[in-house]
């Protein structure tokens, strides 16, 4: 889906597939999720986020230290 929608709760559910620009200029995750905002705006630049979706960003593998380190025990590069 690539909608934002309010749940019964009182949060959101995102959609797969809406874009991290659509995400980041959502109302009500700018009123409510000011940092979820932030984040998406520093992590890349406009063209990527127009691009981007949330389950892309879901998906890719995490680059920590340890993932370059191949002398440290990683789980994301070997699991275990």
């Amino acid at each position: 889906l690539d909608r934002i929608e309010a749940t019964p709760e009182g949060g959101l559910r995102i959609g797969a597939l809406v874009s991290n620009t659509a995400l980041a200029a959502d109302d009500r995750v700018r009123r409510d999720y000011g940092v979820l905002t932030r984040a998406i705006v520093a992590g890349a630049s406009g063209q990527l986020r127009n691009k981007a979706s949330t389950a892309g960003n879901l998906l890719q593998r995490t680059r920590c230290p340890y993932f370059y380190d191949v002398n440290m025990p990683c789980n994301k590069r070997k699991p275990g």
